[in-house]
């Protein structure tokens, strides 16, 4: 009877990435190191584009926000480590930045973009959030009202690749 025991594979060199999603974001950040982060066309108000993510579930976590005006053209942007956050408290915070940059350059009505179909579920209805969220949604929900009109927009991943990166550079640095 012929040995069918598989090949073993190569143990992990010592110093190099410990965990599967590291080494699957490094790659990611690698492949798009070099690639255009473009912007989406606006419609009829200013963008905000919006991410956030955690090295870990939770786990180091970083926000990213991007305000870009009706016409196109961007004009601020911030990212910042933000402690130990799971993701989707990471997504809340995102936003949460954004709006803040809104309202310091008077931006009014604003239309939110983010890959957080929870977030944008949670935002523009009236769905529970779990108890270890409902504070940073409530502050969230406080900011948008200070704004005659927020639109809330989920738009996948592939379509967030500007704030995306920026959480990146944080959570897995060159």
């Amino acid at each position: 009877m012929a040995d069918r025991t598989r090949p073993r594979r190569n143990p992990r060199k010592p110093g190099g990435t410990l965990k599967d999603g590291e080494r699957r974001q490094l790659a990611r950040t690698s492949r798009h190191a070099d690639g255009d982060a473009g912007l989406p066309v606006p419609g009829d108000r200013a963008l905000l584009l919006c991410d956030g993510g955690s090295r870990g579930n939770p786990g180091t976590a970083a926000v990213a926000a991007l305000l870009v005006a009706a016409d196109g053209s961007l004009l601020a942007q911030r990212a910042e480590l933000i402690g130990h956050a799971s993701a989707a408290e990471a997504e809340y915070r995102a936003i949460l930045l954004g709006l803040g940059l809104a309202a310091a350059h008077g931006v009014d009505p604003l239309e939110v973009r983010c890959d957080s179909q929870l977030a944008v579920t949670a935002l523009s209805t009236a769905t529970p959030v779990a108890v270890e969220l409902a504070r940073v949604v409530a502050d969230v929900r406080a900011a948008a009202a200070a704004f005659t009109s927020v639109r809330w927009r989920w738009h996948p991943r592939s379509a967030n690749e500007a704030a995306d990166a920026l959480v990146r550079e944080l959570l897995w640095p060159r």
